[in-house]
């Protein structure tokens, strides 16, 4: 009777025993869990914009900096920084990481298209053909569409009166915020283009225009070349000062100018230009009877920069109506990941 007492309490025992252990294990399993949890919730996501920032300040002129017009936003700037990447099977650069994560980049060749901003000689971005071309016709074969994200472009215009030696680049920028386009494919702004700059003397339009020559050797943007035509468009639109409205005598380009490519022989009407040919000149002379979108001057391939009587790397305001060169530009997603090191050797690609 005792043995059997004995038994009993032992399997009792024995019972208590795993039923402890086994409610220490779930327990020490719930609370790991909620440990794992809790350590994931606080994980931040580390995005390739994140992994670029970290190049920001480069002690060189050319590289990524913080940008002092914008919080959350950073360029790459000067004459050939890290920024390439591959992008539809071709060569693109990137132009700015954004506070939201995006990367936004810029084709490294004009498309071989050529058209006007707009077939109707407006300047309203939202409304012209140039738009209508990127988004329905370029933009829906575009082979890593998938990369690509809906996004916000700054399509205010910039008002041009009388002095513009006054106006600088943070009154500029605040301009072209001042309206704003949501979609796929767009051009760069006219700031973009000057921000690429990291010389303190091109550090406005009027600056950089008086100063083109010295400009656009420390400027990756202006190096990019055109195969027939010198003048790539941007989005940012311009208003006619009350002032500024008569087209003189003393035209910054006459009119009856002429830039040959010789590399084609081709001749180029160039009266649109309309930039500065002397440091004294401090208004540009617009017509009001036409539409005007700034525009940036650039190489002919395989040209030098003395072979050509324009103004190389100025940015003026073009006649929406006339055919010119054309720089797509697109957002890159947040969750993009990229590899390689941005050279034009091993450029950045996007891991599929």
């Amino acid at each position: 009777m005792r043995r059997k007492k004995l038994k009993r309490q032992k399997q009792i025992l024995i019972v208590s025993s795993l039923c402890l252990l086994l409610c220490l294990c779930v327990g020490y399993a719930a609370f790991n869990t909620q440990i794992s949890l809790s350590a994931k919730g606080n994980i931040k996501k580390v995005t390739s914009a994140s992994k670029l920032r970290k190049l920001a300040n480069a002690k060189s002129s050319d590289g990524l900096f913080v940008d002092e017009y914008e919080n959350g936003r950073y360029f790459f700037k000067g004459a050939n920084p890290n920024n390439y990447i591959t992008f539809n099977n071709e060569e693109w650069r990137i132009v700015s990481v954004e506070a939201d994560d995006t990367i936004k980049i810029v084709r490294n060749a004009p498309l071989d298209d050529v058209l006007p901003f707009d077939s109707e000689s407006g300047n309203d971005w939202s409304q012209s053909s140039l738009n209508n071309f990127l988004n329905e016709t370029y933009g829906a074969d575009l082979l890593d569409l998938d990369s690509i994200v809906t996004h916000n472009f700054a399509s205010g215009s910039v008002t041009l009166s009388g002095d513009y030696s006054e106006m600088t680049l943070g009154d500029q920028v605040a301009s072209e915020n001042g309206k704003f386009w949501n979609g796929k494919v767009g051009l760069l702004t006219a700031s973009e283009y000057l921000r690429a700059n990291n010389n303190q003397e091109c550090g406005s339009l009027y600056l950089n225009n008086i100063n083109y020559e010295k400009c656009r050797s420390t400027n990756y943007l202006s190096q990019i070349k055109s195969a027939n035509y010198t003048v790539f468009w941007t989005m940012t639109s311009i208003l006619n000062g009350a002032d500024s409205n008569a087209l003189e005598e003393e035209s910054f380009v006459n009119e009856t100018d002429e830039v040959t490519n010789n590399e084609t022989n081709e001749v180029t009407d160039s009266a649109d230009l309309n930039v500065e040919n002397s440091s004294e000149e401090k208004s540009f002379i617009l017509d009001n009877q036409y539409n005007y979108v700034f525009g940036v001057s650039v190489p002919f391939k395989n040209t030098d920069f003395v072979e050509q009587t324009i103004s190389v790397g100025s940015v003026s305001p073009i006649n929406v109506s006339t055919s010119y060169s054309i720089l797509p530009v697109v957002y890159l997603n947040a969750d993009v990941v990229l590899e390689g090191n941005g050279t034009s050797d091993d450029p950045y690609i996007i891991e599929k």
